[in-house]
């Protein structure tokens, strides 16, 4: 519910729960995860608004999670949206979560595949 800055009372503003969201998701890696796991929360892009005195009605937030793990990746997918939705409900408003289709599980590299990898070069290099 967005509204002129002059009267924020009557507003919802989605630039403090955002602001909020952030600061909060900073905390599911460096809190609720095992430091001998691996997991990246990174919020790259943020949008609301185009006035310099209207608070907007809405904001979109941006980023990227990643995982060494495909059980870390669901785990952390999980307590973002849970996040969202109980910061989004602290501040009156409501998040959506959309993720991208294209789930790429983590890499990981078959140790005697590499082994022939790197003879198979060494045949063909002049390193």
């Amino acid at each position: 519910k967005g509204g002129h800055a002059a009267m924020p009372h009557l507003t919802i503003d989605p630039i403090v729960a955002t602001s909020s969201l952030v600061s909060n998701l900073q905390s599911i890696v460096s809190r609720t995860i095992s430091p001998l796991e691996s997991g990246v929360i990174s919020v790259t892009a943020i949008s609301a608004g185009d006035a310099f005195n209207v608070i907007p009605a809405s904001a979109t937030l941006k980023g990227t999670i990643r995982a060494l793990s495909t059980d870390m990746l669901m785990s952390l997918r999980d307590r973002v949206g849970h996040m969202a939705q109980t910061t989004a409900s602290l501040h009156g408003c409501n998040a959506t979560i959309a993720y991208s289709p294209d789930f790429y599980p983590p890499t990981v590299n078959d140790p005697e595949l590499h082994e022939w990898s790197t003879g198979a070069g060494a045949l063909v290099s002049h390193e």
